[in-house]
């Protein structure tokens, strides 16, 4: 995959501003407030996609995804500080604009705060549309400028294993793509030119946008 050479050369260009953690959790350029820049997973053997992933799955699980995962166990990318105004005071979070799903291999509750793990690919492919198919798998999330704030979530195809996105909540196909290869390097080079900080600005009870 291509998108591998992406984080090949994130590492390299990071070598010497990066955390790995006791369970391989891997932080680029860490600091507080976003906790870091990016953040790679400890890759998954072939043995626990088999037992927890592929044995499991209804559908057949996509054998691009299984290359990512065992690549990298799921990903946090693109990451910035947002301020948001709360009662007059300024408070910053942070947000990833690029996220691939995962599998947790702590459970939540046990799990130190220096032992990050993975969104849940399970549990987020629940999280879709009445509407989206039921033969595609979400691995994972995106947002992109002028508005930030708009979530979209990617499905892969199990039939046919080609990429879709649609507006989380929603089950209208906004973009499309042949691979997940192609997918996520699409996504990912949208985002280099995103700021490392942004103000979140309310603009209605459901999104806002970033500034």
């Amino acid at each position: 995959m291509d998108f591998f050479k992406i984080l090949d050369n994130l590492k390299e260009e990071y070598k010497n501003d990066m955390v790995v953690r006791k369970n391989d959790t891997i932080l680029l350029h860490p600091d507080k407030v976003p906790r870091c820049k990016h953040m790679l997973f400890k890759p998954l053997t072939d043995e626990i996609i088999k037992d927890y992933l592929v044995d499991v799955c209804v559908q057949k699980f996509p054998d691009e995804y299984i290359r990512f995962l065992k690549y990298s166990n799921g990903a946090n990318l693109a990451t910035s500080k947002v301020w948001h105004t709360v009662k007059s005071k300024k408070i910053a979070t942070a947000h990833s604009s690029f996220i691939i799903f995962g599998l947790p291999r702590t459970p939540p509750f046990s799990r130190k705060p220096d032992m990050e793990e993975p969104f849940d690919l399970r549990i987020e492919d629940l999280r879709r549309h009445d509407d989206v198919p039921e033969h595609w798998i979400k691995c994972g999330t995106y947002s992109k400028e002028p508005n930030f704030a708009i979530p979209y979530d990617i499905f892969i195809d199990t039939h046919t294993e080609k990429v879709y996105s649609c507006i989380t909540e929603k089950s209208e196909i906004v973009d499309s793509w042949e691979t997940l290869d192609e997918c996520f390097c699409s996504i990912y080079n949208a985002l280099l030119d995103s700021k490392e900080e942004y103000e979140y600005v309310k603009e209605n009870e459901k999104y806002g946008k970033m500034i």
